[in-house]
């Protein structure tokens, strides 16, 4: 993955290094995005911004899945 490019349902978060968009890519690729999601909201050192930005793309995703 190039440095500018982000998996669509991933572009909330803003990486910092190429190492942040090797991480994201790998995480894209995972069949559990969801339960990675929720591990993130679970993380006491995440940032408030991050928190809610994970908790807005979990309610969008709980949406398209029930439309």
């Amino acid at each position: 993955m190039s440095r500018h490019e982000l998996p669509q349902n991933l572009n909330f978060i803003e990486p910092a290094s190429q190492s942040d968009y090797d991480l994201l890519d790998e995480v894209a690729a995972c069949e559990d995005l969801d339960s990675i999601l929720v591990m993130l909201l679970l993380d006491d050192t995440l940032s408030d911004s991050l928190r809610r930005k994970v908790n807005n793309q979990l309610k969008a995703k709980q949406s398209a899945t029930l439309n």
